[in-house]
């Protein structure tokens, strides 16, 4: 009897080290399968800020101009400090210790490292948007070797894409390389898996300047890590199939063309869902086609979409004139999560930004942050199955 108490007592001093307890968490509260929580928000005003807040708007981090302490080359200052007051493009950037942005009259990499203050809020690099090239850029994507492309979102046959050395900070960055070809940029995504970077933009002037109509397009560029440049001779294009005026929403005459506003890639998919001026649409890398419009898209990825205005409605100027719904128009901003959840965009009527964040969770939508006026708004996440390049 003495022996068994012995051997139990001995077991409390021995090490546990190759323990494991037969109770583990569910699958769902593992850390690595919990929701995620953190959202970042380009934030519009005077001065621009970026948030990263949680689900119920609550903000951990932010960023403003008056937070940069350190010397700045003196085009970059100026431009940081400039009248604009853009928040345009935010993204998760270097495993989270980053920010790229479109901030004021910047394109801009900051530092996310709440855990070091001496190095947080640093910018490593900014490129001066305050020129006839970059003034109306929308969005900024890495690319591998330390590289960052830039969308001018233009509408001449010389817009496209800008591609920099993002490794140093300097006054007046050189340009790399200038891809042209697709007009009114506004989403650019790094496709690890293909090594591309895919873009959606228009095969012409959306404004009308050309004088013939111009068709949404998500256009592939392959990469090539010997060279560290973008394959433009052998670019993928995939143009919807039709061209649409926007006269519905902004009146008769009105010259402009429905482009894309966004392009988005579904958590471990090989797929994009691209909103336009009109709604939204699928697209099935595989396949290399649209596969699904409008309400198809929606009740497929996006359950408890609500539209944001009751004034989504507008003239049909192509048929007999009878007012047509659009309730998925101007999504500026779209991004999924894993488990299910979106956040999305979409700007008020005949207007280009949002009051307030649009978060759905479980098919039941609130909206947060509101006040705010907001172009686009993000999960503060590598991407499932579309991961960034190492930065």
């Amino acid at each position: 009897m003495l022996s068994g108490y012995l051997a139990w007592f001995s077991l409390l001093f021995e090490p546990f080290s190759d323990y494991t307890s037969p109770i583990q968490p569910q699958a769902r509260l593992r850390p690595e399968n919990r929701p995620w929580q953190s959202i970042i928000t380009g934030v519009y005003g005077h001065p621009p800020k970026i948030n990263i807040h949680d689900r119920q708007g609550d903000i951990s981090w932010s960023f403003e101009r008056s937070d940069v302490k350190q010397r700045l080359p003196p085009n970059i200052k100026r431009c940081l400090y400039h009248r604009a007051n853009d928040a345009t493009d935010v993204k998760w950037l270097n495993n989270g210790t980053s920010i790229a942005a479109i901030y004021s009259a910047l394109a801009v990499v900051v530092n996310h490292t709440p855990d070091n203050p001496s190095i947080d809020k640093q910018i490593t690099f900014a490129l001066c948007r305050d020129n006839e090239w970059l003034w109306n850029a929308h969005t900024i994507e890495p690319l591998p070797g330390n590289l960052l492309a830039v969308g001018t979102t233009g509408q001449r046959p010389w817009d496209g894409i800008l591609v920099y050395n993002a490794s140093e900070l300097v006054d007046e960055p050189q340009v790399l390389q200038n891809v042209t070809g697709v007009r009114a940029i506004h989403a650019l995504i790094w496709d690890e898996q293909a090594q591309m970077l895919w873009t959606c933009g228009t095969d012409a002037a959306a404004d009308g300047s050309d004088g013939i109509p111009a068709y949404g397009a998500i256009v592939g560029y392959p990469f090539d890590n010997s060279t560290g440049l973008l394959d433009k001779e052998n670019a993928r294009w995939y143009r919807l199939k039709d061209a649409t005026t926007i006269q519905w929403e902004w009146g008769a005459g009105y010259p402009w063309w429905a482009g894309p506003h966004d392009l988005v890639p579904v958590p471990n998919q090989r797929k994009f869902l691209m909103s336009n001026d009109l709604g939204l649409h699928e697209f099935d890398l595989d396949k290399g086609e649209f596969i699904a419009h409008l309400e198809n898209v929606t009740d497929r990825y996006m359950p408890g979409f609500e539209v944001t205005t009751p004034d989504r409605h507008g003239l049909d100027y192509d048929s007999d004139g009878e007012y047509r719904e659009f309730p998925q128009s101007d999504l500026k901003g779209l991004s999924l999560a894993p488990d299910g959840s979106y956040v999305y965009i979409q700007s008020l009527w005949r207007k280009f930004r949002s009051f307030h964040v649009s978060l759905v969770v479980h098919g039941v939508r609130k909206k947060i942050r509101k006040g705010d006026e907001i172009y686009r708004s993000r999960w503060y996440e590598d991407m499932e199955g579309w991961p960034k390049p190492k930065y």
